[in-house]
């Protein structure tokens, strides 16, 4: 039994060791988010289109390789607004694309100031608009569709400020049609980083 007891409390007490041993960190970041794809190419292109990206995640920082490299999850999101010319008067749309997964990431600095690169991919969202006709009747419905995301970033960190850029990559969905329809993003984002370093937690 005391054998027993003490393995519990070796193995407890490595447990312990182990987790204040990481590091996690988590960020946020806005910016402005340009559409890619068919999928928004209506109303004969007349209109400007662009909105609101952004972007959550949280990591864990991988003790090999001087913790550059780090894992976790993360949400980006786009709120788009499409503008054009019906009937001549001014008509605007709203899009939402997001995706919901992992990203990888690696410094290639371990410094308060670093380059980086991460890769995100997961379940991709994306939310089109109704359509109606001049006397406000639906001629087509919007629609939910789902594919798969994948969304490079390269970027650098400057103490606890980010600058990035991320290309959402277009992907298939379906959308008023039974032809699918590609959709992704550019965006141009500035956000913040907080890290928490459980090294120096004293247990």
């Amino acid at each position: 039994m005391k054998k027993i007891v003490l393995l519990l409390f070796a193995v407890s007490f490595g447990v312990v060791q182990y987790a204040a041993a990481q590091k996690f960190s988590t960020a946020l970041q806005l910016g402005w988010s340009a559409p890619k794809g068919e999928a928004f190419n209506y109303d004969e292109n007349t209109g400007a289109k662009g909105g609101l990206g952004y972007s959550i995640d949280l990591l864990y920082y991988l003790p090999a390789l001087e913790e550059k490299l780090a894992v976790g999850l993360v949400y980006n999101g786009s709120l788009l607004l499409g503008g054009g010319t019906k009937d001549a008067s001014l008509d605007i749309d709203m899009y939402g694309l997001a995706l919901y997964g992992v990203k990888g990431q690696y410094r290639f600095l371990n410094r308060q100031v670093s380059p980086y690169v991460a890769l995100s991919t997961g379940l991709s969202h994306l939310e089109t608009p109704s359509f109606l006709d001049g006397d406000g009747n639906l001629l087509m419905a919007g629609r939910n569709s789902f594919s798969l995301g994948l969304a490079p970033e390269v970027g650098v960190e400057l103490g606890f400020f980010i600058l990035s850029a991320t290309y959402f990559v277009p992907m298939k969905y379906k959308v008023w049609s039974v032809r699918k329809e590609s959709a992704g993003t550019f965006q141009v984002s500035l956000g913040f980083r907080y890290s928490l370093d459980l090294k120096e937690t004293k247990i």
